[in-house]
């Protein structure tokens, strides 16, 4: 459908209001929508809508990458391990790289593409594994009582030649 010069869609949308999230979903398919909508309730929100309208093509392209990229939405939610998600995913990338490749026939065009893909994985799994950590085990951020630095373990230091004794209740630190 064309309105106004902006392109829209018929999409059907659920929504699921639990205690404390709220889970949206948008659907091309009634009966796609109408089976999620049922998954939703038997989970005992607070409350379910079921819609019918016509909304913004962007909502519809944002929910189809979601579908894809997002790991918490597409079929690899259901792999209880992060770090396998994760290697699955880069697996998927390189083999989107070798087809893109290809397509364009040159092996290069592989290599930058496998490079920034890795990169910007990489990065997001680290990032990722950080903010698990520090929201499941924050502690691992904090120094431990006793914490001494490699150098301070030993309780000497070598200064030209010469060795130093150490204060032992001194715990050190980055530049000693």
């Amino acid at each position: 459908m064309l309105r106004t010069g902006k392109r829209y869609t018929k999409l059907y949308r659920v929504s699921g209001y639990f205690k404390d999230h709220k889970v949206v979903r948008y659907f091309t398919d009634q009966y796609d929508a109408i089976e999620f909508k049922d998954i939703v309730d038997a989970h005992y929100p607070l409350k379910v809508t079921y819609e019918k309208g016509v909304y913004p093509v962007r909502t519809f392209i944002v929910n189809c990458w979601n579908s894809i990229m997002d790991h918490n939405m597409n079929p690899l939610r259901n792999i209880p391990d992060l770090n396998t998600r994760h290697m699955v995913m880069q697996v998927l990338a390189w083999m989107w790289c070798i087809t893109f490749a290809i397509i364009v026939g040159s092996w290069s065009a592989f290599g930058i593409s496998a490079v920034a893909h890795i990169v910007l994985l990489g990065a997001i799994a680290i990032t990722v594994a950080t903010f698990e950590t520090a929201k499941r085990r924050p502690e691992s951020f904090s120094f431990r009582a006793g914490y001494h630095s490699a150098d301070r373990a030993r309780q000497n230091m070598w200064i030209n030649g010469q060795k130093i004794k150490l204060d032992p209740d001194d715990p050190g630190g980055e530049h000693e």
